[in-house]
C-alpha cells in the first residue's frame, strides 16, 4: 500500500503561499537604510525638500540649511483642528520655541540613524511634528497629505516606548523580534492602518455608495485642474481638461478605476502577513497614486514613497536576486 504523504491541493498552496504569516525580519543593513530614509521623509515636515527632488543639489542644501520660508507664520488657529481643539498651539509659530525645537528635531533624527532606539530619539520629532501640521491645519484647510508620514513616525515611537517597557519588565518581544524591527513593524501596520480607515470613511459618508458615486469623480478632477490653473497659471494645468468629459461620458470607466481602489485599501491590512502580498499591495497602491496624481495634480508622495520602501521593498528583492543568482552560479561544476 502507498503511504507517501500527498501533496496539498492546488488552492491550499496558493493560499498558504500568499497568507502565510511570515513576519518581515530586516537585516542590520536594510534597518540601517529604512531609518535614514525615513529620517529624510521625517525632517521634510520641517525643511519642506522633497518639492525640490528633482533639483539634488537645492534639495540638499534645503535639508541641510532649511529656508525661512519654511518657519510657521500663523499667530492664530481660527479653526482648531485635532489637537488644537483643546489646546491653543499658536506657540509654535514662535520662532524661540520653534526654532529650538527645529534644531532637537535634527539632532533627534541624526540620533535615529546612529541607532539610537526610538522611544528616546522620535519623541520630540513626533511630537513637535503632529504640533506643526497642526496649526497648519488649523488655518481653515485641511490638507491630508503628510498624514500617512505623520502615522509612521508616531507609530515607530509607540513601538520604541513598547519595546522599553518590555525590555525593563524582561518580556521578550512580538515574534522575537529585536526593537528596531519591531519599530518598522508597527510603521507598516500605521501606514496599512490609514488605508482601511479611509476605505471605511468613504463607505460610510456615501451610505454605501462609493462604488456608484465614483461616477462623480471627473467633477474634481475638472475642479482641480481649474484650481491648479488659477493659483499657477500654468496651461499645462489645463492639459487634461478633454479627460473628464470622456468619463463623464463613459461613467463606467470610473466605477472601474476608481472602485477597485476601495477593495485595496479596504484589505490593505493583508499586506502585512509576508513579503510576497506586501509586493503587491505596495504596488497597487502605488498604482493608484500615480493615477490619482496623473488625474488631479494630487502628488501623494509620502505614501508613495513609504509605500516603495516599507513594502514594495526593492531593496530586499534585489539582494535576494543576487544571492540566488550567486548561490546558482557557484553551483555550477567547474
Amino acid at each position: 500500500m502507498n503511504t507517501a504523504p500527498q501533496s496539498p491541493p492546488l488552492w491550499k498552496r496558493a493560499v498558504d503561499f500568499w497568507l502565510a504569516h511570515e513576519p518581515v525580519r530586516h537585516a542590520r543593513w536594510e534597518i540601517v537604510m529604512l531609518r535614514f530614509v525615513l529620517a529624510l521623509l521625517f525632517w521634510d515636515i520641517h525643511a519642506s525638500w522633497v518639492p525640490l527632488w528633482r533639483e539634488p543639489s537645492r534639495a540638499v542644501m534645503q535639508m541641510v540649511s532649511p529656508s525661512s520660508g519654511t518657519d510657521l507664520k500663523y499667530q492664530s488657529l481660527p479653526h482648531p483642528n485635532g489637537f488644537a481643539s483643546f489646546v491653543d498651539l499658536s506657540f509654535l509659530a514662535n520662532d524661540a520655541v520653534e526654532q529650538p525645537l527645529r534644531m532637537a528635531t535634527a539632532a533627534s533624527l541624526v540620533l535615529f540613524v546612529l541607532g539610537v532606539p526610538a522611544a528616546f530619539t522620535l519623541a520630540i520629532p513626533a511630537l513637535f511634528g503632529i504640533g506643526v501640521t497642526t496649526v497648519i491645519n488649523s488655518q481653515g484647510a485641511i490638507a491630508h497629505n503628510a498624514q500617512g508620514l505623520q502615522l509612521v513616525l508616531l507609530c515607530m515611537w509607540l513601538a520604541g516606548l513598547w519595546s522599553w517597557w518590555c525590555k525593563s519588565r524582561g518580556r521578550p518581544l512580538p515574534w522575537e523580534f529585536t526593537p528596531a524591527q519591531l519599530e518598522l513593524d508597527w510603521a507598516r501596520q500605521g501606514l496599512m492602518a490609514a488605508y482601511v480607515t479611509s476605505a471605511v470613511t468613504k463607505i460610510v459618508n456615501s451610505d454605501g455608495n462609493w462604488l456608484s458615486d465614483a461616477r462623480f469623480f471627473p467633477l474634481h478632477m475638472a475642479k482641480n485642474n481649474d484650481m491648479e490653473f488659477y493659483d499657477t497659471l500654468n496651461a499645462a494645468a489645463l492639459k487634461m481638461d478633454w479627460l473628464p468629459q470622456v468619463l463623464m461620458d463613459h461613467p463606467g470607466l470610473c466605477i472601474f478605476f476608481f472602485g477597485l481602489a476601495l477593495p485595496l485599501e479596504l484589505l490593505a491590512f493583508l499586506g502585512l502577513y509576508n513579503r510576497r502580498i506586501a509586493l503587491l499591495f505596495g504596488l497597487g497602491l502605488i498604482g493608484f497614486h500615480e493615477t490619482v496624481s496623473l488625474l488631479t495634480h494630487l502628488a501623494f508622495i509620502f505614501n508613495k514613497l513609504l509605500l516603495l520602501i516599507l513594502f514594495v521593498s526593492p531593496q530586499w528583492w534585489i539582494v535576494q536576486g543576487c544571492k540566488k543568482l550567486t548561490h546558482r552560479n557557484g553551483a555550477k561544476p567547474a
